[in-house]
Formats: C-alpha cells, structure tokens, sequence
C-alpha cells in the first residue's frame, strides 16, 4: 500500500468568514424514524457547545451526518465557510474537524503508542506493522500521552487499559491530527468521577487554548460545569439553546426530560 498524499491544510479563515460549523435544515431517517428532523443548528466558534437531550433524540445520528458517518437525507452542514455535506469521513477531518465515538474505536491489539500512530493518516497500518516509524510523530504522540496522562502505558496492548484510559487513549488519537473543532460523543459515559474529572479539566484547558468543542453528554453536571453554549434536542430537533443556567430554566427542556 503506497503512502496517501498529505493532508491539505484547513482553508485559512479571514474575518469575513465564518468558521462555525452550521447545519440548516438536516434531516435523517431509519425508516419511518425520524432520527435527525430538519435540523437548523449554529455552534459556537471557541467556546465549548454541548449537545442534550433525552434518549433516542437524535444527538449522535446527528454528529453522524455532520462527520460524514453516515449520509442525510436532506439539508446541509457548512464549516468555516464552505458546505461539506455528505462529504467522507476523512475529508471532513481534513477540513479541521476530529471527533471521538460514543463506544471507542480503538486497535485492541496493538499497543497504546501504535494506535497513536495509525491515528496520523500518514502512517499507514502496514507501514507500522512493517517498523516503519516517524520520529517526529512518535514525538508527537508521546508528549499527547503525557498530557492525558497514560504516557506510562504507550507499550501496554490496548484492549488491556480501562475504559476510561480507552477514552483518554482516543481524545489523544484525535489530538494527533490538530483539529480545530473537536466533537466529542459521551465522554463521561462508562468513566469513573475522577477521569470524568480529568477530561473535563483537559477540554477546559484545550479550549482555552483554542479549540472549539462540541459535545454530546448525559452527565448533566459535567455538562453544565463546562459548557459555555447548550443546545437541547428533542424527537430529532433542537429545541431549546443558550447558556447553561438559560437552560435549566427553560420549560420545554423540562417537559423533554420530565414530561412536565
């Protein structure tokens, strides 16, 4: 397998373009199920959104349509200026955007400093099983493990680590490609209070670094304590926004969550 071409820079955005990542009218169904229904959303560039709602309303398939996991039926997902709707995955994230999975997607087998590797698209998993490594990115990706704090694992297999070191072991692994929004689905989910705590003390410090964030959470006080902007969907749509203390007192979330 030849190496793949490198990846093109993000489009350098001036000051008359913008660089929230948009959706206006999405839509998605399975079905009869509407999973995704005409969603009209705006993200906030630099700060920390938060995706809500109950079960079933839609968040990830919508994170799906946006990363181009899978494709919408209808309307549109725009970034930094340019539409990039129904766009493959690996494009999309070349435009600047990375994201984590609500189950990790990790290589189980291969060690924690390997999958860090296979994360940069210039090395090639037969490449990294044949021994062919970069310097510079070993570099790269030891001193990501450091920051998150499993740097003392990067020879153990991964399958071997704990689910929430799996969560930090994959925010590194989206680290390595420098996004510049980063989408995170559930995660807090699965992790005990004090890697909750720790990846929440990472988004703040990488947002206050820069990075935009655009997160899908159930873990209400996590959630609240980061966020700058909230967005709540319900049956597939938003339904509500603004800060998180606009939130918590707007009647329709309570009605979302409660049916009150």
């Amino acid at each position: 397998m030849s190496p793949s071409a490198p990846a093109a820079p993000p489009v350098p955005a001036t000051e008359a373009t913008p660089r929230n990542l948009e959706t206006v009218g999405l839509t998605k169904s399975f079905g009869g199920v509407h999973a995704v229904d005409e969603a009209t959303v705006t993200f906030r560039h630099g700060k920390i959104n938060a995706l809500i709602g109950p079960n079933g309303s839609g968040k990830t398939t919508f994170f799906n349509c946006v990363t181009g996991m899978i494709k919408p039926d209808a309307g549109t997902v725009t970034y930094r200026g340019r539409e990039i709707t129904g766009k493959p995955s690996h494009r999309i994230a070349r435009s600047g955007i990375g994201r984590s999975f609500q189950l990790c997607r990790i290589f189980p087998r291969m060690t924690v400093l390997e999958n860090m590797l296979v994360a940069v698209r210039s090395t090639r998993l037969r490449q990294l099983i044949g021994g062919a490594r970069n310097a510079q990115e070993i570099d790269k990706a030891r001193g990501l493990l450091t920051r998150v704090g499993i740097d003392h694992l990067e020879n153990v297999e991964a399958g071997n680590l704990s689910y929430g070191q799996q969560k930090l072991l994959e925010l590194a692994g989206v680290l390595m490609g420098d996004p510049e929004t980063i989408m995170l689905d559930e995660p807090a989910g699965g992790v005990n209070p004090a890697l909750i705590g720790r990846i929440g003390k990472l988004v703040t410090e990488l947002n206050a670094e820069g990075k935009t964030f655009l997160v899908v959470e159930h873990n209400m006080d996590m959630v609240m304590s980061l966020s700058h902007h909230v967005i709540v969907f319900d049956r597939g749509r938003p339904i509500a926004e603004g800060t998180p203390s606009d939130v918590q007192a707007d009647p329709r979330v309570l009605e979302a969550y409660l049916g009150i």
